[in-house]
């Protein structure tokens, strides 16, 4: 008999029939409620509004500085497309700036220890190759380019792992390049660390792979504070950032945006409810969004592109995180109370799934569910809200073509084919068709870094880098529409295009969109 926590595991990366082989609708709540209280109790949890926080370092890892001194890791503040293979030449070197960072923040050194001085040392055990410009090579050798990635593989130590598809996706990826000459001679080393979807875990991931570890730069996954709080160290050392989502009126210090902001998510998913046939009528608007600077300000922006379309927000719920013992049944109250007709989600799909499963429990909650982004789009966010959303064929919008659908194989779904033949040259097409939902995000990911990678050409810096993704003008190399970033200061906003999925019973979603459209 699997324990709890094996079923949930099994669960995630399965789709269809084979996800709910002996594990009923029923089921999956219990196991997710079981998942829950384990997260709860692994936790210091002192009241309803606070913090949780690891008891001391993770295995492992330090909670100091390389010279022995503390670091404070703050909570952070509220070119031409190169073809796939294509070796571009050196680019004059740039003058980019530092987007998003605020005055006296670190410029182009960076990486050494707690002072952020210098140029740092290069990665473990490997020489830092010279630089004929005299730039900051902090993490690249003469043979690799040492990268920094910082995932939830575990929800504050509960091995519930959602993103493990998005990892596999960025490890099969970056194999792919390695296998195939690697960029401008050098290959791909990653750094992978567990941030744990809590603050505590962010601020060592942020210590290890910034300051003891010294990669060339760092990539967030999922998890907007996490995102936060390591963007913030590594403005302040001079790393490269990048990460997907984000309010653009509230950027992040030195994040580039790898996908589509969450800014262009909600006004999209505005202009959409306006125009869908299932949802323009249901005017009255709850959204359950999660207790983050970097989401509140959302709300507003949302808000303000909805009511252009008649419809009201009748009721905002500021979740906790799963980790802290959220009040799920009186977040229910609340949207009964207002006679919310259409739910938004504004958080992660296990609060979401929280609240699904509850109300096909007899909550009686009477209204149906939209969404954009906040990884709802995926098989395994599917999955935990079944049979709900399937049964209400519920829709909602994606940056990404969805990736089993016909139409990729057109011109209107970016690289997503690329995407599937390269997953499957190295997986196999039964690979794919299990964990490319979410795998697929790897690409995006990998490819949105290896662009800029390449146009710096072989004397590879941290100036020259950040100055390639700075020239970014219409990059499209994506499994998302086009990036540009060139004339402007504000690097949160990214791609723009949206296709429109529709859950089916098969907790697979259904492309209802030929690939992506421009306006609804």
């Amino acid at each position: 008999m699997q324990s709890a926590l094996e079923q949930v595991k099994s669960l995630r990366g399965k789709t269809g029939a084979a996800a709910l082989v002996g594990l009923g609708a029923a089921a999956v709540w219990i196991v997710l409620l079981a998942v829950i209280g384990a997260i709860a109790v692994s936790g210091d949890r002192t009241d309803a509004g606070s913090e949780v926080t690891a008891t001391g370092a993770l295995p492992g890892q330090s909670s100091s500085t390389g010279d022995g001194s503390s670091t404070d890791f703050g909570a952070g503040e509220g070119g031409t497309t190169v073809p796939l293979g294509e070796t571009p030449g050196q680019p004059s070197v740039p003058q980019p700036g530092q987007p998003n960072v605020p005055t006296g923040a670190a410029g182009g050194g960076g990486g050494g220890g707690s002072g952020g001085g210098g140029g740092g040392g290069p990665a473990p055990g490997a020489a830092a190759a010279p630089s004929p410009s005299g730039g900051d090579t902090t993490g690249v050798t003469d043979t690799e380019i040492h990268i920094g990635v910082h995932a939830p593989l575990t929800f504050s130590g509960v091995p519930l792992n959602l993103a493990e598809d998005p990892i596999k996706g960025v490890r099969t990826y970056i194999d792919y390049i390695n296998n195939h000459g690697g960029i401008n001679g050098r290959k791909i080393v990653l750094d992978l660390q567990d941030d744990r979807y809590d603050n505590e875990g962010a601020r060592n991931s942020a210590q290890i792979l910034i300051n003891d570890h010294k990669n060339f730069m760092v990539s967030g996954t999922l998890g907007i504070d996490q995102v936060g709080i390591v963007a913030t160290e590594a403005a302040k050392r001079g790393v490269p950032y990048t990460a997907a989502g984000g309010v653009e009126a509230a950027p992040i210090p030195g994040m580039y945006q790898l996908s589509a902001s969450y800014t262009t998510h909600a006004i999209k998913l505005a202009q959409f409810m306006a125009q869908d046939d299932k949802l323009k009528d249901l005017k009255r608007v709850g959204i359950i969004a999660v207790d983050s600077q970097y989401v509140k300000p959302l709300i507003d922006e949302f808000k303000a592109e909805a009511e252009k379309y008649g419809f009201e927000i009748v009721a905002v719920v500021y979740n906790q995180k799963p980790a802290q013992n959220p009040d799920y049944n009186g977040y229910i109250l609340k949207f009964r109370q207002a006679n919310t007709q259409l739910l938004i989600p504004f958080t992660d799909p296990l609060t979401t799934q929280q609240i699904v499963q509850r109300c096909a429990a007899g909550a009686a909650c009477g209204w149906t569910y939209t969404f954009s982004n906040f990884a709802h789009d995926t098989d395994t966010a599917l999955t935990l809200f079944t049979p709900t959303w399937a049964n209400e064929r519920v829709r909602g919008l994606s940056s990404a073509c969805y990736y089993t659908a016909p139409e990729v194989d057109g011109d209107n779904c970016a690289q997503m084919k690329v995407a599937r033949q390269q997953w499957i040259e190295s997986h196999g097409q039964e690979d794919w068709d299990e964990n490319g939902s979410g795998g697929a995000t790897g690409y995006q990911i990998v490819a949105f870094i290896r662009g800029a990678l390449q146009q710096a050409g072989r004397d590879l810096t941290r100036e020259r880098f950040r100055g390639a993704l700075a020239a970014y003008n219409g990059f499209s190399d994506l499994i998302t529409g086009p990036i540009t970033f060139a004339g402007r200061s504000n690097t949160m906003h990214g791609a723009e295009r949206m296709v429109v999925l529709e859950a089916q019973a098969n907790n697979r979603y259904k492309m209802i969109t030929p690939g992506f459209v421009d306006g609804f």
